[in-house]
């Protein structure tokens, strides 16, 4: 029995009596559930003639109003173009103005778009009461709020100043909270009992939320308390059938690597880098979180490299020996060059980490 296995059998997943998918209520079937949920963050998307896709709720797009923040650029911007070709109603949020007029003014002229049904909005997510400006404004209800808004901050902690410390946090965590609070009031729908109506909240992460690496520690922190932000949303917030998700990327080819706040230029900062311009185009990330919106998923690994999801099923299974693999690789291998030394051009982070 492989490890992801075992791991279903030890949890053992069943559906609920008087759940709609209490057809895989079997002994059979709950374990099959188990195996679907815990593998499935992955294999990516589903194959449709799988059970997992039997499970996907009907989305009707057209109805639906989303608010995205983060939208000017990458991941935000890449989910926004997706559900607006949905025809979804969207309000779309940057700190950037640029960014946001270039985002609405390309959407006007996109086929099948309508341009009435997307508005730009330039608003920092730090500031509270801009956002609950905007939920006011908007009298509407929100079925879907998508928090993309973050920041890179690369570099040891005892070389960051306060200001870069408390940044990373404001915009990654708190912009979060803060847009949450502020849209909450228009998502919670009591009566609904069809899946395919709940409100969705859905929070980027990463996969450094969840493994930790040298010269991360701020934004490995913000992303960790994202995931615990979701999953504790997510219980109390399901009487109100608001489904609360987090996805976690991987490497994606966004701004961060030309927007973030790089402290150094050591050999950690230099892979991070290249590591981000190599990465997958945001797009695939935003077929990630409709496919986590379909199906109600609590969590998703998004474009997550191998090695990635190897130390991460390592961590989970032997919490003790990532650190000191990761510390052996970052004092022996990273901090003293070696690395730069054997491959000063085409160092790659997928064979050292």
């Amino acid at each position: 029995m492989s490890a992801s296995g075992l791991i279903v059998f030890i949890i053992n997943i069943q559906a609920p009596e008087d759940s709609p998918n209490s057809a895989i209520h079997s002994p059979q079937g709950s374990l099959a559930f188990g195996l679907l949920i815990c593998v499935e963050p992955f294999t990516g998307a589903a194959n449709e003639g799988s059970l997992y896709f039997m499970l996907r709720h009907n989305i009707k797009w057209a109805d639906k109003t989303a608010v995205i923040t983060g939208s000017g650029s990458g991941i935000g911007r890449a989910v926004a173009i997706a559900l607006a070709k949905r025809g979804a109603t969207l309000h779309l949020i940057d700190r950037h103005p640029e960014r946001i007029t270039a985002l609405v003014e390309q959407l006007s002229i996109e086929p099948g778009v309508c341009s009435q049904k997307v508005q730009g909005h330039a608003i920092d997510v730090t500031h509270p009461e801009k956002l609950q400006q905007l939920a006011t404004h908007i009298q509407s209800k929100v079925d879907i709020l998508i928090n993309c808004a973050g920041i890179l901050h690369q570099g040891k902690l005892g070389a960051a100043t306060h200001g870069e410390l408390h940044q990373v946090i404001d915009v990654n965590l708190w912009g979060a909270i803060y847009s949450i609070k502020a849209f909450l009031p228009h998502m919670k729908k009591p009566n609904t009992t069809h899946r395919g109506q709940r409100s969705h909240i859905i929070n980027i992460a990463s996969i450094a939320g969840l493994i930790g690496a040298p010269e991360m520690a701020i934004y490995n922190a913000s992303k960790s308390a994202i995931l615990g932000l979701t999953e504790s949303l997510a219980i109390e917030l399901a009487a109100d059938n608001i489904h609360v998700s987090a996805v976690c990327p991987g490497s994606v080819n966004t701004n961060l690597g030309r927007d973030g706040r790089f402290s150094s230029e050591s050999t950690a900062a230099q892979i991070l880098r290249r590591t981000i311009r190599s990465g997958v185009e945001p797009m695939h990330v935003a077929q990630d979180i409709i496919h986590v919106i379909e199906h109600t998923s609590l969590f998703k690994l998004s474009c997550v490299e191998l090695h990635w999801q190897i130390l991460w099923l390592c961590k989970r299974l032997f919490p003790s020996l990532y650190p000191k693999l990761a510390s052996t690789i970052y004092h022996n291998v990273l901090d003293k060059g070696w690395l730069n030394l054997a491959s000063p051009q085409k160092t790659n982070v997928k064979h050292c980490l």
